[in-house]
């Protein structure tokens, strides 16, 4: 395993598959050296660390994985991503919540979140008389959680944290896992931590960017530091089977522009039709054989330059705004090579990134009425494209009559 030294040691680079061992791993996408995508910064003097961001496939067990960790304690310790910030997030905790629900037969059942964020999805479970616990590594946001009444512990999970909250709390019936698991540098540890916590008679419900989805969709911004993993149903059945934990049920989620929700459980229970019908998709798909992701990796590549050369046309008559300063958007506009010199700044909504920079392109982050102010005569560049219609409708609403280019999913277009 190789590390560098000049960039503080945060990141080092694998040369065997992080599930299987092999050291079969073969190339598919590189997007070049780029900043952690939520290393944002106050001062253009504070200049980010940069790492690898390259996109493989095992050989032997066609997991799609980057080459290169960075520090989990770097990227996670303080986030800056909150839940709530999204309508689309809130509305669907909802839907979430229910279909959760309605799989599990003991009523008001013990409910535990691995990365339960502020506590949004949590608090649905409260309100239907769930007894819940949360556990999160930022400590900004687990203690905003917990002031908030969702109990929220503050720490990396693993097969430890879940022995812990055995011998505390008890055995929890649900356990959830939203938009985590594809995150983690111990996999093999948090795995058997939640199938310790589904014991025998639980069920575990595991969100994922669905593999599919992003190479259907062009979903190359996705792929950042934080996401070790890019899960198809087989690569991430066959991780959970290896701990004793079957899938059983599916349903599909609009977050990220495309998850999927996979149920587990110890017991070997029938399969969905859902369940079955989707494996079959995925099958006729070939979606994991690695020239299915090598056309997704060229592909990225020519939308990216596409993308480049259109900002840079209408970058001549006048700069443009953005709007949402996420991860994904780091992704977008540095491997594109947009930067400060096309966008004037970056309208987003939530607060703990305010007055921010965005890494590598030096952007500023502004208010959504501090943006406001400044959209006169410019057209906007959707880099929150996945919440495009409730972005769209919002600025509508507001009178904004100009461009508003939309990357993805698949292609450009402008609304």
């Amino acid at each position: 395993m190789a590390t560098n030294s000049k960039l503080h040691n945060i990141w080092s680079t694998i040369d065997a598959c992080r599930l299987c061992g092999s050291s079969e791993l073969r190339g598919v996408l590189d997007l070049g050296a780029q900043p952690p995508a939520n290393s944002l910064r106050r001062s253009r003097d504070d200049a980010p660390p940069v790492a690898p961001l390259k996109l493989v496939q095992c050989a032997d067990c066609s997991a799609v994985q980057l080459t290169a960790t960075v520090d989990p304690a770097y990227l996670f310790s303080k986030y800056v991503w909150v839940t709530a910030t999204s309508a689309t997030a809130r509305a669907y905790s909802a839907v979430f919540c229910n279909e959760v629900l309605k799989r599990i037969s003991k009523p008001s059942p013990f409910v535990v979140e691995v990365a339960s964020n502020d506590g949004t999805f949590l608090s649905r479970f409260k309100d239907k008389g769930c007894n819940i616990l949360g556990i999160d590594p930022a400590k900004n946001i687990a203690a905003t959680a917990t002031a908030a009444g969702i109990p929220t512990l503050s720490e990396f999970f693993d097969e430890k944290v879940a022995d812990s909250i055995l011998a505390r709390s008890g055995q929890p019936q649900v356990v959830i896992a939203r938009n985590v698991i594809p995150h983690v540098k111990e996999i093999h540890s948090i795995v058997k931590g939640i199938a310790k916590l589904v014991g025998a008679d639980g069920t575990a419900a595991i969100e994922f960017h669905y593999a599919k989805a992003i190479v259907d969709e062009l979903h190359y911004d996705s792929i950042y530091h934080e996401h070790l993993f890019y899960f198809s149903l087989k690569s991430l059945t066959n991780l959970f089977a290896k701990y004793g934990l079957q899938a059983f049920d599916v349903f599909a989620s609009p977050i990220s522009g495309g998850s999927l929700v996979i149920f587990f459980s110890a017991n070997a229970l029938e399969p969905s039709a859902a369940l079955k019908k989707l494996s079959e998709t995925e099958n006729k798909a070939n979606l994991n054989d690695l020239s299915v992701w090598r056309q997704f990796g060229k592909a990225s590549e020519r939308h990216a330059q596409e993308l480049k050369q259109l900002v840079a046309r209408y970058a001549k008559i006048s700069p443009l705004i953005a709007y949402g300063a996420s991860a994904r958007s780091s992704t977008l506009m540095n491997f594109s090579g947009i930067s400060n010199k096309e966008i004037e700044c970056v309208i987003d909504r939530n607060p703990l990134k305010h007055g921010l920079l965005t890494p590598g392109t030096d952007i500023p982050i502004v208010s959504y009425q501090g943006g406001q102010k400044r959209l006169d005569g410019k057209a906007i560049l959707l880099l929150a494209w996945n919440f495009e219609d409730e972005v769209v409708s919002d600025l509508r609403s507001i009178g904004f009559k100009g461009d508003i280019i939309v990357p993805l999913p698949h292609k450009i277009h402008i609304r």
